[in-house]
């Protein structure tokens, strides 16, 4: 037997003990008075009735101590202190009132009941002290527990009230919330232990550990917890165990469990966007960068339909680089958008990223009766624009727009970081161009010059002729290479330049043989006049050797194959093949090369106005730029992007420069260029300046 059972034996047992004696003493009253006085028995049994019914209930409180095992030992205890206090305190004043009167040899009654009424009144009083007391704490506890009760019903936490039996955690009370979240009945979730209702197979062994801390009366809090609601599902949560008592080692506690899914998941998503992020960066082209983007849309964030619009210059519009076969089964490939024609270029243009709850509710949307309800578009600042949709509308919350402008700004960074690298890779590329013109292209010239220079020592005059044509040849190169590099920076400052005057200008300062220059109309645009005229002097130059009507020689024929068709002159070819803005003679060469603006001579401008075999060259605005097109024999499409490229040539005293600075100057404006045929069959370079 326990210490708490034999405790409530003894009280119990005492207080029936009491009870018997008295009950015993008030039936041999009643005994006495009927049996040997003779009393009438009804007023006998009147006058012990009452007695007798307190003693057997003395008796009765007792064994219902004794026997019943749910009593608090506390409360036993207080009972029986109680009990024999007011018996002994009673006997204990009568006693010394009747043991006086007997002293005196006369007994008093009306003494013995006035200090038996006072005794009554003063245990009355601290009863009623007692009562008044014990009503207003339970107030007190009753508006705690209605508070603690409005608390466990409007908790937005899970809160299971949980009681210890044989080491079990059984559930006896839940809250709203834990309902809600786990998805229980409350009638399916009460009496039923908790680890077996909520913790997954896989945790079991943490759970058990958890409620063997819980059931020794422990106070704590666990983070990211998973348990498993009614459908199986898990959530992540935290935990806090709060015993009903400080005091006490075992019994009751609340498991109070904190819903933090969705943070969890949310930094879960925010971790593989940055690992996303590092194998971005690792792609070397936007375009790669675009397809990386939609794999990570769709894994990291587990969405469906994705585009990536990237801006096409060329075009001036927004068209899809990258999408998810989700798209594609729903709408097939992405349209293209263009300046005012829907939210995806306004986003573009504002650089402000938006999340349409309803596409058919918007009036900028590009279809109004699109399959996809709702969309967040995110823009790649100057690179497009990063779509993300559903077919339902409101399907996206804060976190999936957080999320998606968070990729967004990555996908930047990458796709910056690419172009940087590309640009980076060409002008290494330009660099390793330069190397192998110094190393190899300037060395031959130089070994040359040297030789002749040995013979003009010996005395052969013909030999410093030869020098010198070296040199010059050497310092066409150097003077090309310093173009290259001086047109390919990027322009800070541009102004308004008149298309007609410049391109005058340049070909004034232009050997134009007996070709003609026609420009339709005015037209102003933004630019560096200088390297504009540059730019129409090289294809000016390049324009009117190529178009030469003459029959080409052996060495013509050679740049004819390769789409030239310069002058028979050697001096000339190299001009055509190379790009060079030089007429034959030196001192000429100086002035075209370097953009002099001198003016052209009356033998030029004669020939300009009248009856010419040479080529015609226009220059022509556009909406979106310029043109410059001649009616030579043109540049095959095969070639057309050789042609740009720095030393292409077919010389082998070629430099191959000329349209690859034309090239240089429009990638410094920001501009873009392409070569196509001109109506006559000759060639037609195409500048876009605005996008």
């Amino acid at each position: 037997m326990s210490a708490d059972s034999t405790k409530r034996v003894l009280a119990g047992g005492g207080i029936s003990v009491l009870g018997t004696l008295v009950a015993t003493i008030t039936l041999f009253d009643i005994y006495h008075g009927f049996a040997l006085q003779g009393d009438p028995v009804v007023l006998t049994l009147l006058e012990n009735a009452l007695p007798l019914f307190l003693n057997l209930a003395i008796v009765a409180a007792g064994l219902v101590i004794v026997s019943k095992e749910s009593l608090q030992v506390g409360f036993v205890t207080r009972t029986t202190k109680w009990t024999l206090l007011g018996a002994v305190s009673l006997l204990s004043m009568i006693g010394w009132v009747y043991y006086f009167q007997v002293r005196q040899g006369e007994i008093k009654p009306y003494i013995l009941f006035s200090h038996i009424v006072s005794m009554g009144a003063v245990a009355g009083l601290a009863v009623g002290i007692y009562d008044g007391q014990r009503r207003e704490r339970e107030a007190q506890l009753a508006g705690e527990r209605d508070k603690i009760l409005a608390l466990f019903e409007n908790s937005s936490d899970c809160i299971a009230e949980v009681e210890f039996v044989d080491g079990r955690p059984i559930v006896r009370e839940v809250n709203p919330s834990f309902l809600d979240v786990f998805g229980f009945e409350r009638s399916t979730i009460i009496g039923r232990s908790l680890d077996d209702a909520i913790v997954p197979e896989n945790g079991a062994s943490e759970g058990a550990e958890l409620t063997e801390r819980a059931s020794r009366g422990e106070q704590f809090e666990v983070e990211n917890v998973v348990r498993e609601t009614a459908d199986g599902d898990e959530r992540v949560l935290t935990l806090q165990v709060v015993p009903f008592s400080s005091t006490s080692s075992t019994g009751d506690i609340y498991a109070v469990y904190t819903d933090i899914t969705a943070e969890h998941r949310y930094e879960q998503r925010i971790t593989a966007l940055h690992e996303s992020t590092r194998e971005l960066v690792t792609i070397g082209s936007v375009e790669g960068i675009a397809e990386a983007t939609v794999t990570a849309v769709k894994e990291v964030l587990d969405l469906h339909y994705i585009s990536v619009h990237l801006y096409d210059p060329d075009t001036h519009r927004l068209h899809s680089a990258a999408y998810s076969a989700d798209v594609e089964e729903l709408l097939g490939k992405p349209p293209s958008f263009g300046p005012g024609e829907a939210i995806a270029w306004d986003v573009f243009e504002s650089g402000t990223a938006r999340y349409v709850e309803d596409i058919h509710d918007d009036p900028d949307s590009y279809n109004e009766d699109s399959t996809i309800r709702s969309e967040l578009l995110v823009p790649l600042q100057g690179f497009g624009v990063l779509l993300i949709g559903d077919e339902e509308p409101h399907a996206f919350d804060d976190t999936d727009f957080s999320l998606a402008k968070i990729l967004g700004a990555n996908v930047e960074v990458a796709m910056e970081r690419a172009e940087r690298e590309a640009q980076l890779e060409q002008q290494n590329e330009q660099l390793e161009t330069f190397t192998s013109i110094v190393s190899h292209d300037l060395r031959n010239p130089l070994g040359v010059a040297n030789g002749y220079l040995e013979l003009a020592r010996e005395g052969d005059e013909e030999a410093f002729e030869r020098v010198g044509t070296a040199l010059e040849r050497m310092e066409e190169l150097i003077e090309n290479l310093l173009t290259l590099a001086r047109q390919g920076e990027a322009i800070d400052e541009v102004m308004p330049v008149s298309l007609k005057a410049v391109a005058t200008r340049a070909w004034n300062n232009t050997e134009t043989a007996d070709g003609r220059l026609e420009i339709d109309g005015q037209s102003t645009i933004e630019a560096d006049p200088e390297r504009l005229q540059q730019l129409f002097e090289n294809l000016f130059t390049n324009a009117v050797e190529h178009g030469s009507t003459s029959p080409p020689s052996p060495t013509q024929e050679d740049a004819v194959e390769h789409g030239s068709t310069s002058p028979s002159s050697r001096t000339q070819t190299d001009a055509v093949e190379h790009g060079s803005t030089s007429p034959p003679s030196h001192t000429q060469e100086d002035t075209v090369e370097h953009g002099s603006t001198s003016p052209s001579s009356p033998a030029q401008e004669d020939a300009a106005e009248d009856d010419h075999d040479g080529v015609t060259v226009r220059v022509a605005p556009t909406e979106s730029g310029f043109v410059v097109e001649d009616d030579g024999t043109g540049i095959p499409e095969s070639e057309r992007e050789a042609v740009l490229t720095q030393g292409y040539t077919t010389r082998e005293n070629g430099t191959g420069f000329g349209l690859a600075i034309v090239q240089e100057i429009a990638n410094g404006h920001g501009w873009s260029m392409r070569i196509e045929a001109s109506d006559a069959g000759g060639a037609r370079f195409v500048f876009e300046t605005t996008r």
